[in-house]
């Protein structure tokens, strides 16, 4: 589809419009930053995200249940949503950072800081999406929702659950604003905790022959686990999957014969797995080597107080490439550079877990950062993609509505 002149005209008073709030976008992405908010202590960076959707002049901005930041631009039918996530991960060692995690620094046109790359830096311009269409007055059939999500680092996708799920927000369609440098993104691998533990009897360990060591009865099944993964799924798009025993606990008495061993294993997965299909071929194997397997429920306290525990089960997703909203985000790409958009796929987890995986919502990736540095202490982000990227999310809402004129 060839774009109309309203659209071209729109990306031209986008493209002038980023440039003249390009300051204040990069100011509040620096102020973001400097607010610590590791998993479920994000108040604070919601607050200062709510204030931000009240200056850019959002209609409606609110808190939801789980914490969350939310703002509101138009009523029309069209119901999009964009997600980023507040939260970041937590800084092991502060000596391994180039500059302080906390104290954002630009140098050659790039900020670095915490959570500059996962994800502030997709925070920042899908607020200013929002700054740029109610500058510019360009409001048609659509209704934006900006989200600065809550929880995503521990459990992807359970803000988000609570969102559409107990505040009843179920948006058309999701584009996640995670890092993708400016490509495409039509789907992601998924992830599951297993845990297996393999029971003995307890003894004084002057007398081991009087008990049974639950580590011992552990070890023949790290080896099936291990010479399980030649022979994981394999999927079209995500290849193989992958399994790591990351953990290992047991009784905290060391001068006694352990009653109990459990294992800890992380399994990435294609889209269409489920917790069944994994549990039955980790069954499989340990079981008959005395193993019990199950997948446990995550922890998940959000800073307003609410419990939102879950199945540690995030399942994988892709989007056909024949998709309606892939089209869109490729004709949106087109009508702001006049080129075509490369299109991949996530190797890690987002949101979309959530909204493709499990509820369905067609899901689009599109982000500024760029994964190298996520998790990195080279954590940063290149202020003319963000700034791109901002032009990207102010012009979306306007294609879908052009492409969709019919539905």
């Amino acid at each position: 589809m060839k774009v109309n002149q309203e659209i071209a005209s729109a990306a031209r008073q986008i493209e002038e419009k980023s440039l003249a709030l390009n300051e204040r976008m990069v100011q509040f992405l620096a102020d973001l930053i400097r607010i610590r908010s590791y998993t479920g202590q994000e108040k604070l960076a919601v607050e200062r995200t709510l204030q931000e959707l009240k200056t850019v002049g959002c209609d409606e901005v609110w808190m939801d249940t789980a914490g969350n930041a939310l703002g509101r631009i138009g009523n029309g039918r069209h119901l999009i949503l964009y997600d980023a996530h507040l939260d970041t991960n937590e800084v092991t060692d502060e000596r391994e950072w180039r500059h302080p995690p906390l104290e954002p620094v630009i140098e050659s046109g790039v900020l670095y800081g915490l959570g500059a790359s996962d994800c502030k830096g997709g925070v920042a311009p899908i607020v200013y999406s929002a700054a740029i269409l109610k500058e510019l007055g360009l409001v048609d059939d659509f209704t934006l929702i900006i989200m600065g999500a809550t929880l995503e680092e521990d459990a992807e996708g359970f803000a988000l659950r609570s969102l559409v799920e107990r505040d009843g927000l179920r948006p058309h369609v999701v584009l996640i604003a995670e890092a993708s440098d400016l490509t495409l993104r039509i789907g992601q691998r998924g992830r599951c905790e297993v845990r297996v533990r393999t029971l003995g009897k307890a003894a004084h360990a002057s007398q081991p022959e009087l008990g049974e060591n639950a580590i011992i009865k552990m070890a023949p099944i790290l080896m099936a686990l291990d010479g399980m993964c030649k022979n994981l799924p394999q999927h079209p798009v995500f290849g193989q999957d992958n399994q790591v025993v990351s953990l290992i606990n047991g009784p905290h008495t060391p001068n006694s014969v352990p009653s109990w061993c459990e294992i800890a294993i992380d399994r990435r997965i294609g889209p269409g797995e489920t917790m069944e299909t994994i549990l039955a071929e980790i069954r499989s194997v340990v079981g008959p080597l005395g193993g019990e397997a199950y997948i446990p429920d995550q922890p998940v306290l959000t800073h307003t107080g609410q419990r939102l525990d879950g199945p540690s089960f995030y399942p994988g997703w892709l989007l056909s490439e024949d998709s309606p909203l892939l089209e869109i985000g490729k004709e949106t790409y087109r009508s702001l550079w006049s080129s075509q958009p490369e299109v991949g796929v996530w190797r890690f987890s987002t949101d979309g877990t959530y909204s493709a995986g499990v509820a369905n919502i067609p899901t689009l990736g599109f982000g500024p950062q760029e994964a190298q540095y996520v998790h990195t202490p080279e954590d940063q982000i290149n202020l003319e993609k963000m700034r791109k990227a901002a032009m990207f999310y102010a012009l979306f809402p306007l294609v879908y509505v052009a492409m969709n004129k019919n539905h």
